[in-house]
């Protein structure tokens, strides 16, 4: 069947060659016209009989699953070898070009790469034992104003912040070019350089140590290593120019400065013979970058990419959202972009949506018989989170297969609002890291350290055998009423006995046998006496070493594939505790409480790897802002749009703003970027310019953040803020203006509904 491809996808389709950049709005098929593309020039080459290939680059492992399987299911049938393509990461490129030529850079093939979270820990080791040395533990805390440096709770967000700037300053270190080695003959050898790079030099110098000494890479390392490489070896660069006829990159407004030049490179086309220099195409949406304030991503190279390209085109069109929830989203473009002279202006590039064209065969913008658009001022959070329950009841009594998407800005906001639904009783999940069945294998795991640690006490043994255990019995359908009676037949029941006496655990399972229908009670009978010869060699581990154990014990668990990855992470996060800590089983515990295992939320978000796709009918679910890109629900409410969250002005109070540190340190971001500049030799600003733009990137990726809330809506969206917010770690209110945005948003649709009530009446 031939493919109808809409007006604003036609021009596309025709492209041969040369560079063309396209931005795409959001739900505008991105996905569909590139896997499209790539199969109309895999059947071009073929019928020219060239033995060159495609390579398309993404971003997420699952996207790169996504694009191979739409792509294989394209050209199924054609007669197109499937070899001609390849999809992979840019972090997947980099590592193959490393592997391939590791003998340059002296990399063991062995190496392993760490991701952010196994990063975030070495990093967190590495300030530990900075602070070991000398008299270093007084100056992470001298940041701090003095009136507060004996504060708990201050000194606590100030080391999880510094940690964050420390990560966030080795990779954008790392950009410019500048090694530990580097720094250090400028920061520290120097002996009269007072900035902030004193501080972090000898932080990167042990964090490097740690990665060489353990045989470890970071994302980092291997798109640099893989960039020298290429740059530094003309016939290893044509090697990659030969073997590849076209690059496509996907997300491109997120791409990095480095990633950027690794694909500016291997797209050189080396064939004398044809017109253009590159055969690239980069897609994206610089409205959706959400990302790179502090992680060394920048939009602006993706939008000067289209402006210079051969060919460049908007795909305005998207069939996601209803015309009214568009009307919102295209205003918040026109009100961002017609303000010339505001801190926000040029936050958002003018892409408007458009709706797609009707009865013409493509699938069309959802129709609502009544405007679903609305937007809140409440007095205190307290009122928000009942409005969001009263927006989830209505929704689920008049529109039952309505999908729901409750986002805020931070997981603590979701942390809250569930801890709400949970005392209503309404059923949801939290989207990435946070879900309780992704951190259920962390939970079990410590339910069996904490019979370990308290093998008499008897609740905790039960709830260990029914959560780590017979909730985990494949082949068996327990209902919840039958897990009730289990504990109820469990709960006086004796942990030793249990595990070492026979005739009294036989007793006991006789008991519970009687409670189960038939088809349960061989399954069971046969998975808990497997159990329970598990609880003995439990029982007979050692404990000396933590990370041993907890490995050991998960060996005698049943978990997916998934839970095992989790495990290897923390497996390796005992590791470090032992090393640094002395920890025993107790301090392990204590971290897999949920106060504490958000640790482990970047991990993961890496397993837990969400791709774009559909919520299910009639669900609800909680997510940051940052989570739901990729995401869409019939129905989004929006939580939380305050000034400080999403500020318009340099000034507003920013949630960047460290009103607990020294007045010349409040902005320590904007003090690591300009002495970056120092070290790295670029021209140097004065200070002033430095916070002036942090601040005005800031407004602007919080301005893109609320478009991508807004455009996760199909069908109906709720826009709340709240004047009052209760900030627990200072004990009291705090009071919060609506944003710029909030008023905008509110204006627009208060006239809409007007509107809509006038033609009612007529």
């Amino acid at each position: 069947m031939s493919v109808v491809y809409r007006k604003d996808q036609k021009d596309i389709m025709k492209y041969t060659s040369g560079t063309m950049g396209i931005q795409a709005v959001p739900g505008a098929g991105k996905t569909f016209i590139i896997t499209n593309l790539v199969a109309k020039l895999l059947e071009k080459m073929q019928s020219e009989n060239n033995d060159k290939k495609i390579l398309v680059l993404t971003y997420m492992n699952s996207a790169a699953n996504n694009f191979k399987s739409r792509i294989r299911s394209i050209i199924e049938g054609e007669d197109i070898q499937k070899n001609k393509f390849e999809v992979m990461t840019i972090h997947s490129l980099a590592m193959k070009i490393i592997k391939e030529n590791s003998e340059l850079i002296f990399i063991n093939d062995e190496s392993e790469i760490i991701d952010d979270y196994k990063k975030n820990i070495l990093i967190s080791d590495a300030i530990e034992r900075f602070e070991e040395i000398g008299e270093n533990d007084k100056k992470i805390p001298s940041f701090i104003k003095k009136e507060k440096r004996n504060d708990s709770k201050t000194l606590d967000i100030w080391r999880r912040e510094f940690t964050s700037i420390v990560l966030n300053s080795i990779k954008l270190l790392k950009y410019a070019n500048v090694s530990e080695e580097k720094l250090k003959s400028i920061v520290v050898d120097s002996g009269d350089y007072k900035g902030i790079m004193s501080i972090i030099s000898p932080i990167y110098s042990l964090y490097q140590d740690m990665l060489r000494q353990n045989g470890l890479m970071d994302y980092d390392d291997i798109l640099i290593y893989a960039y020298n490489i290429l740059l530094e070896n003309e016939d290893i660069a044509r090697e990659y120019q030969e073997k590849y006829y076209y690059i496509f990159e996907d997300e491109s407004q997120d791409s990095n400065s480095i990633q950027g030049k690794i694909i500016d490179i291997i797209s050189k086309n080396t064939d004398k013979k044809i017109k253009y220099k590159s055969n690239l195409v980069r897609v994206g949406d610089v409205n959706q970058s959400i990302t790179g304030t502090f992680t060394g991503s920048d939009p602006a190279s993706f939008i000067d990419f289209c402006k210079n390209a051969d060919f460049s085109y908007n795909m305005n069109m998207a069939s996601r959202s209803s015309i009214d929830v568009i009307n919102v989203a295209n205003d918040l473009v026109k009100y961002t972009t017609g303000e010339a002279e505001s801190d926000f202006s040029k936050s958002l590039e003018p892409l408007f949506i458009e709706e797609v064209e009707k009865e013409l065969g493509y699938k069309e913008n959802p129709k609502i018989d009544k405007y679903m658009i609305n937007a809140k001022k409440l007095k205190s959070e307290l009122e928000e989170f009942e409005a969001v329950i009263k927006i989830i009841n209505y929704i689920k009594k008049n529109y039952p297969e309505y999908s729901i998407g409750v986002l805020s800005f931070s997981n603590i906001d979701v942390d809250n609002l569930s801890e709400k639904l949970d005392a209503f009783e309404i059923e949801y999940d939290k989207l990435g890291a946070d879900s309780k069945e992704r951190k259920k294998v962390l939970f079990d795991i410590k339910l069996i350290i904490d019979f370990l640690v308290k093998p008499n006490d008897n609740n905790i043994f039960v709830d260990m055998l029914i959560n780590a255990f017979i909730k985990r019995f494949s082949d068996t359908e327990i209902s919840d009423e039958e897990f009730i009676n289990i504990y109820e037949k469990l709960k006086n029941v004796s942990a030793e006995n249990f595990i070492y006496d026979d005739e009294y655990f036989e007793e006991v399972i006789n008991n519970i046998e009687d409670i189960l229908n038939q088809d349960n009670k061989d399954f069971f009978s046969k998975k808990i006496k497997k159990t329970r010869d598990k609880l003995v060699k439990i029982c007979e581990l050692s404990q000396i070493n933590p990370a041993k154990l907890v490995e050991s014990v998960s060996e005698l668990m049943e978990l997916n594939s998934n839970e095992r990855s989790l495990v290897y992470y923390l497996v390796f996060y005992i590791e470090n505790l032992v090393k640094y800590e002395d920890a025993d089983l107790s301090r392990v515990s204590i971290s897999l409480d949920g106060r504490y295992s958000r640790v482990f939320d970047s991990a993961i978000d890496t397993i837990y790897e969400i791709g774009e796709h559909e919520s299910e009918p009639g669900s609800v679910t909680l997510s940051t802002l940052h989570k739901s890109k990729g995401m869409e629900w019939d129905a989004v409410i929006i939580c939380g749009v305050n000034n400080s969250t999403f500020p318009s002005k340099i000034t507003d109070y920013f949630r960047v703003d460290r009103r607990y540190l020294r007045d010349e340190f409040k902005y320590p971001e904007a003090f690591i970027n300009r002495e970056i500049d120092i070290v790295s030799g670029a021209k140097v600003k004065n200070m002033i310019y430095y916070e002036l733009d942090l601040k005005k990137s800031l407004i602007s990726e919080r301005v893109r953040l609320l478009y991508v809330g807004i455009t996760r809506a199909k069908k109906s969206l709720m826009i709340l803020n709240s004047s009052e917010k209760y900030l627990e770690y200072i004990g009291k209110n705090i009071y919060r203006k609506n944003s710029v945005f909030f008023d905008r948003m509110q204006s627009y649709i208060n006239e809409e509904r007007l509107k809509e009530r006038n033609l009612n009446d007529k």
